[in-house]
């Protein structure tokens, strides 16, 4: 056998060591696996050069067979917080990809590794990457787009679940706090089942379900930052946008007909046991009478139709009766609406003799629209929704549905708020995120029989729906227009009160009095959490939060839940979305990502000669999915003295951690998390 041959054999191992408490976990795992292992550091230029000396600690404790210290000068080319000292090491989560990442570090250093393994024969590569899994539930709703067009609501699974396209979703700007149509860079799903998962509730009535790793955003310091799953608290404030009217615009064509044609195989076995044949363009039944054209018209009557099915209307699809059933009788003009309309395709609507306020239409043709639509359900069992092509519709036609679903189920101004009642929450959940279109921020309760309540709780807001809404109900519109003439003090949007802030009013240079009069309006000397946003609109660097469209709402609930998968996208130049009403947060190291993993692992197949010749590389990262009390139990074990080992982004030359940087909160939350003590050396 060759020496090359008797190389290869040998159950040999790179393992990237950093020094810190993930790299030497992977030793030790690595080890425990049966590996000779030759650990790989690499100086760098980094300004925590400690870890060099930990990784030496740790190589000699756990048994490397040779250690080497390779040099590469990173900090030559900067952009880190990490090898420049000009770049403050962030002491919290900050907005976008961390100012830690450092440049194609991990590229480097498997780049490294792939080059030592090939001189000594390894096949097999380990490295400590950790992939933070920003992510959220699967029916998440987030806005999403093609380039320029099609805008619409949708489930973050189906987004990860499209074909490849460019698309474009709404997030705020780091600097400017300004949402914005971003381009999305990828699309994500996670496994997280070994991870604790939340829901969370804010005092509105929004949710979102997370990991413990996720970040949502709270506001700190008068800017906004990340915080994550794991740190929220009730009476954390989280940021949640309360006005997309800038993006109205976006939904200002009119969506004049749909094709029937397409829809025809949607539940075949249902389609099959009715009289309805497609003849000449058009839907028909044996008797010919009524003919609807396949290219169906989407009229405003028929919107406003739709809009009293969903509030009072309801068939199931039971095979049997072909009947559309209205309960409309109290609402002015809705029975007159539904003759006129329906007398244009030869149909008569039937009012039922035992009261006023029911009506019928039977046609198995109409019922075979409604299906297409995807229009059947009822209300008592909790199927309304309203139908993807909702979300095509402009927002002028989106506004004459929503008006007769008030006409049918909302409710006049009682004690200062006008409510909708559904047992069907995905049609309430799709109302709060259309009003949020016209600058409208409502509330959201969960209600009696399994209802979920939207409410309009602010002055402005009903004014607001009592102007862009045509209601046809006097009595509702009537009560809007009296609440709208009460004022008040609206501090549902106001600034989160903190030293911060009021230190910001105590060091501006203002005319004399001015301090006095925003300490007031302000309410600087009140119990509540929350000043009058207007109020500081004169403090320097204030603008950006004054001007944004960002609400900063407390979390009163929060609930474990389990979730085998949980989805993520990586938006550019932001890396957050509005997911579920509130800003949530992504990304982290683009290169601690199992798609990293696997895409290092191909190039290894083309980019070296063992790879060309047949050998196959393999990238180990047995902590990618794993939480840090994880890697705490799997470390500990294995054996691993954590003791020796440095995390700190500013670690003195003792080795000695700062405890303030984020790396630092990171190692302590893991160890508290796994109910290990914590025995790292705090300077």
């Amino acid at each position: 056998m060759s020496p090359a041959s008797k190389l290869s054999s040998l159950k040999r191992a790179i393992v990237l060591l950093s020094g810190g408490l993930d790299s030497a976990t992977v030793l030790a795992i690595a080890r425990s696996q049966g590996y000779e292992c030759y650990p790989l550091s690499v100086e760098y230029g980094q300004r925590h050069r400690a870890e060099l000396d930990a990784a030496q600690r740790v190589a000699a404790a756990i048994g490397a067979k040779e250690h080497r210290v390779m040099r590469v000068d990173l900090a030559g080319i900067g952009g880190s917080a990490l090898t420049d000292a000009g770049i403050a090491i962030p002491e919290s989560l900050q907005p976008g990809i961390p100012v830690t990442y450092v440049p194609a570090r991990n590229t480097l250093f498997l780049s490294l590794a792939l080059g030592w393994a090939e001189v000594i024969g390894a096949r097999d590569i380990f490295v400590g990457v950790n992939a933070v899994d920003y992510s959220v539930a699967g029916d998440t709703r987030v806005w999403i787009r093609k380039r320029n067009s099609g805008a619409r609501l949708v489930r973050i699974a189906d987004i990860v679940a499209l074909p490849p396209d460019e698309y474009e979703t709404l997030a705020v700007d780091p600097e400017s706090l300004q949402l914005s149509w971003r381009r999305v860079l990828g699309r994500y799903r996670h496994k997280v089942s070994e991870k604790r998962c939340f829901k969370v509730r804010l005092e509105r009535g929004q949710q979102i379900e997370i990991t413990e790793d996720h970040s949502l955003f709270t506001v700190e310091n008068n800017n906004i930052v990340a915080i994550r799953g794991s740190e929220i608290r009730i009476g954390t404030p989280l940021v949640a946008p309360f006005d997309l009217s800038a993006y109205v615009g976006d939904w200002a064509s009119d969506l004049n007909c749909i094709d029937l044609a397409p829809l025809r195989l949607d539940k075949e076995s249902t389609y099959r046991r009715s009289s309805v044949v497609e003849i000449d363009g058009h839907l028909t039944n044996r008797l010919r009478r009524t003919r609807v054209p396949l290219r169906f018209e989407l009229t405003d009557d028929f919107i406003r139709i739709v809009g009293l099915w969903l509030a009072e209307g309801g068939k199931e699809e039971d095979g049997a009766s072909r009947t559309l059933a209205f309960s409309i009788g109290g609402i002015e003009g809705a029975p007159e609406l539904l003759r006129r309309y329906f007398l244009g395709y030869n149909l008569a609507v039937n009012k039922s003799p035992a009261n006023e306020f029911d009506f019928r239409v039977e046609s198995s043709v109409f019922y075979e629209v409604f299906r297409r639509l995807d229009l059947l359900g009822t209300a008592k069992a909790g199927r309304k929704r309203f139908p993807t092509w909702f979300w095509d519709l402009s927002q002028r036609q989106r506004r004459i549905l929503i008006a007769a679903l008030w006409d049918g189920d909302g409710c006049r101004v009682w004690k200062g708020e006008a409510a909708i009642h559904q047992k069907s929450h995905d049609l309430i959940y799709g109302l709060y995120h259309c009003l949020q279109l016209d600058g409208i921020f409502p509330t959201l309760r969960r209600a009696a029989h399994g209802q979920l309540r939207l409410a309009l709780t602010r002055t402005v807001d009903m004014a607001s729906f009592e102007r862009l809404y045509p209601l046809w109900h006097s009595g509702k519109r009537e009560s809007l227009r009296q609440a709208c003439v009460k004022s008040g003090r609206d501090k549902t949007i106001g600034m989160w009160k903190s030293d911060s802030l009021w230190a910001a009013v105590a060091t501006a240079k203002l005319p004399a009095g001015s301090k006095t009069a925003i300490y007031n309006r302000g309410g600087k000397y009140d119990a509540s959490c929350r000043a009058q946003r207007s109020a500081f609109s004169a403090i320097p660097g204030l603008e950006p939060l004054v001007s944004s469209k960002l609400a900063f709402l407390r979390v009163v609930e929060i609930e474990p839940v389990f979730h085998e998968f949980m989805y993520d996208l990586s938006v550019e130049h932001c890396q957050n979305f509005l997911a579920n009403g509130l800003l949530a947060h992504n990304s982290g190291y683009p290169d601690c990502r199992p798609a990293f993993i696997e895409a290092f692992e191909r190039l290894a197949a083309v980019a070296t000669k063992a790879g060309v010749e047949g050998a196959r590389f393999e990238i180990h990262a047995p902590l990618i999915q794993m939480s840090k009390a994880d890697i705490v139990r799997a470390g500990v074990s294995l054996g691993v003295d954590f003791s020796a080992t440095v995390s700190c982004y500013q670690a003195d030359a003792q080795g000695r951690a700062c405890g303030k940087c984020d790396s630092c909160r990171l190692r302590a939350a893991g160890f508290a998390a796994a109910g290990i003590p914590d025995p790292t050396r705090y300077g």
